[in-house]
């Protein structure tokens, strides 16, 4: 078997930013185009005409799009996972108006444009509409080595419907190799930081198995991956709280099948399987000055440990795709998948913070929460053009989705610390109120060429949702002056339909650039599980604001395009919601509540790209977003700032690659996290966001007939705590989550290919 080797030399920066007027396709519908950008990339002589990107749910260029996207193409991906297999931590260094990364894999301030994104995966959602809150867990049902292009569509869409309202985030799953019946790839990754070089405790690694190919008219690939995640030591060389970043043993498990019925028909499909265990140390905690959780590791832990619990976190989704693209001169594709995420946490001890005087009456000073999701789906649609002009496309989506979760809390012996005894349960109730949710949608999406230089796209929407909510009592509801008895509070069920629209022209006014503007309108379910807990016991849910769904106005203008070795894009938009979805924090008891009241959104992103050479590349972007609320519902919108768990800080990051020879390139990162107190100052949040900058180098070498690639990543070894992290501070009740970032650590993948 020979290897093969992918030259370094001639490689442009694959981070492209354009307009669109729709939403990823599906993966069949990307197929050749996905394999044409990823090819185009590596040649600086590509202009931005010549890219191929998939909006309104169909392969399109990008110059007949007409709003913000975003194409990372599998060397963009394989590169920044060299340093982190967190793929938030991959989204927040590469995208602009996307939340810094969190070093963490909860979906907690990775909000799109201060909105909620939907992701999805090859065209399955991983997000679940009227589910996700703010500490979802979307991004961790996906393994990052089957990634092999990633899509982002900014402001809502009517393609795919209800949950998008900030965006849509689409992975497309990599296609088997061509031409070869057997093709084996072999990939290991390990990182350990510099402070506590190779120690065992410290050192977190990554092997991985892929094996594709074609016999026929099948193709097939299957892929394996162990994770082994362990300590991380920030800055000052402590070691960050682990029950934040965990130490976690995870294993991967893909499998793509496809069948070229005719040369215009295909069945594909995909089954993905992932399972984690915790395997963290027994430790210690303290809060330091700054507000970051340290912990130091029991060298002789009492028996048994502090949490003899195995928390557990098991996840599959799978898809099953028909396409035909010569049905009555047109394209239908038709599709069925389903999905289920299943979690059993570990105690959390929260005696420190239960002996503050502000802790909320009757909590409980600890817990266990366990959580059920299920999903399943059907996508249809059918796509041709009519006339030389027109080009029309009509679909139809149902979903069906449930969550359960329930809460239990233990009776901890005196000796708790020394035997790990905890115990039996004396209360047991809801953690998150239990729901069922049912959603259908149809569309129309049309173009029109209005001439060789005007493009107008538009659309409509109709969708129709069926929700109900379990009663019950949650575990940290308690009445104040009964004696601690607990709230109970009834179920309902209740549904709302209408329609969302949107329309956007292109005009390709200069030589060097193309102006874009649209208005779009996103539907989403508010977080039922959440909500519900805003409305008093006594009233009905069906007629209540909090259940009601959101309906979001975008409005977008900007230019993209591109000049000699220059390329660039600038938008900046303004979306408005009669009802937000709003976390509001109460300084006194140290509680939140969700607050449903009028919320805009606004901000601009800018990217400037410049290669003067073939073995030069550089790219920058810069991406502010703000936001405002009326809590009251009966003032001015603009007097009170949304909650840093919604609008993040400024962002700025810059790209730079070099090509030294053939087999030899360099790069580096520069992340840039800005400050923001906006929210703090007005007393909207509990914490003020500090800024930070982190630099990473790193080089790729084709060397012993593989690729191996280093990184240096935060080469400054800056202490700094991610926005996520510190949302956290102020709140006693989560101050051992506030944890510092990766000091200084040195990461090492080493890949080859037979």
């Amino acid at each position: 078997m020979q290897t093969q080797q992918r030259p370094l030399g001639h490689r442009c920066l694959p981070l492209i930013l354009a307009v669109s007027t729709g939403v990823s396709a599906q993966a069949q519908e990307v197929g050749a185009a996905s394999a044409d950008v990823e090819q185009q990339t590596d040649s600086r002589a590509v202009s931005i005409e010549e890219i191929i990107v998939t909006a309104n749910r169909r392969a399109q260029p990008v110059t007949e799009i007409a709003r913000s996207v975003v194409v990372l193409d599998e060397f963009v991906i394989r590169e920044n996972l060299v340093k982190s297999s967190n793929i938030g931590d991959l989204l927040g260094a590469s995208i602009p108006g996307f939340g810094a990364p969190a070093s963490v894999d909860i979906s907690r301030t990775l909000t799109l444009r201060g909105r909620t994104a939907q992701y999805l995966v090859d065209g399955v959602p991983l997000s679940y509409n009227g589910g996700t809150g703010y500490g979802g867990f979307a991004l961790t049902k996906l393994d990052p080595e089957t990634i092999g292009r990633v899509e982002v569509l900014y402001g809502p869409t009517a393609a795919y419907g209800a949950g998008a309202t900030g965006g849509v985030i689409q992975f497309f799953t990599r296609r088997p190799e061509e031409g070869d019946p057997v093709d084996v790839r072999l990939r290991f990754q390990a990182t350990t930081p510099t402070a506590e070089f190779l120690d065992s405790d410290f050192t977190s690694y990554k092997p991985t198995l892929t094996v594709s190919g074609d016999v026929g008219a099948f193709d097939y690939l299957l892929n394996y991956s162990y994770d082994r995640q362990r300590g991380v030591i920030d800055g000052e060389g402590d070691l960050a709280n682990p029950v934040f970043y965990g130490y976690t043993n995870e294993d991967y498990y893909f499998a793509k099948l496809g069948f070229d019925i005719t040369d215009s028909q295909r069945l594909e499909g995909f089954y993905s399987f992932n399972e984690f265990e915790t395997d963290r140390p027994v430790t210690t905690l303290t809060v330091q000055d700054d507000g970051r959780a340290t912990a130091d590791i029991v060298d002789n832990p009492p028996p048994g440990g502090p949490s003899p619990l195995s928390p557990f976190n098991e996840k599959y989704f799978w898809n099953l795709r028909y396409t035909n693209d010569d049905l009555f001169d047109g394209a239908l594709a038709v599709q069925v998948y389903g999905r289920e995420d299943e979690r059993a946490g570990d105690l959390i001890d929260l005696r420190a913070a239960a002996a503050t005087p502000t802790w909320p009456v009757g909590w409980p000073d600890n817990y266990v929460a366990n959580f059920k999701d299920e999903g399943s789906g059907l996508r249809t649609q059918y796509s041709r053009p009519v006339g030389e002009r027109w080009n029309i496309l009509v679909g139809y989506d149902q979903e069906d989705q449930e969550r359960a979760s329930s809460a239990q809390v233990y009776s901890l012996s005196p000796d708790f610390d020394q035997s790990g005894d905890i115990g039996t349960v004396v209360r047991d109730g809801l953690f998150l109120f239990p729901f069922e949710l049912e959603t259908w949608g149809a569309f129309v999406q049309a173009e029109y060429r209005v001439s060789e230089t005007v493009q107008v796209a538009g659309g409509v929407r109709y969708e129709d949702v069926e929700f109900s909510i379990g009663a019950g009592g949650r575990i940290f509801e308690r009445t104040l002056g009964q004696d601690g008895a607990q709230v109970s509070r009834p179920g309902g069920s209740g549904s709302n339909d209408g329609d969302a629209w949107n329309i956007g022209v292109t005009w390709d006014a200069f030589e060097w650039g193309t102006l874009f503007a649209n208005f779009s309108q996103g539907f989403e379910v508010p977080s039922l599980s959440q909500v519900a807990g805003i409305v008093p016991p006594d009233q009905e849910l069906r007629s209540n604001d909090a259940v009601t769904p959101l309906i979001v106005d975008n409005y977008e203008i900007g230019l993209r395009g591109s000049t000699g070795a220059w390329r660039y894009s600038f938008a900046t938009f303004y979306a408005d919601s009669e009802l937000g979805q709003n976390f509001i924090y109460d300084p006194v008891t140290n509680a939140g509540e969700y607050n449903r009241s009028p919320q805009e959104n606004y901000g601009f992103e800018v990217v400037l790209g410049w290669a003067p050479a073939p073995e030069f590349d550089i790219l920058g972007t810069f991406s502010w977003n703000e936001g405002d609320f009326d809590p009251d519902g009966d003032g001015p919108l603009g007097e009170v700032p949304l909650t840093t768990l919604d609008v993040g800080p400024w962002k700025l990051t810059t790209n730079a690659r070099w090509s030294l020879t053939e087999t030899l390139g360099l790069n580096a990162q520069l992340l840039v996290v800005g400050d923001r107190d906006r929210a703090f100052d007005d007393g909207v949040d509990l914490y003020e966001i500090d800024g930070y900058t982190t630099l990473d180098v790193g080089l790729d070498w084709d060397v012993l007939q593989g690729l191996l690639s280093v990184q240096m990543t935060n080469v400054l070894d800056e202490t700094y705590i991610t926005p996520a992290s510190q949302t956290y501070i102020g709140n006693p009740l989560f101050a051992p989550r506030v944890a510092g970032a990766q000091g200084r650590a040195l990461s090492v993948s080493y890949a080859i290919e037979f």
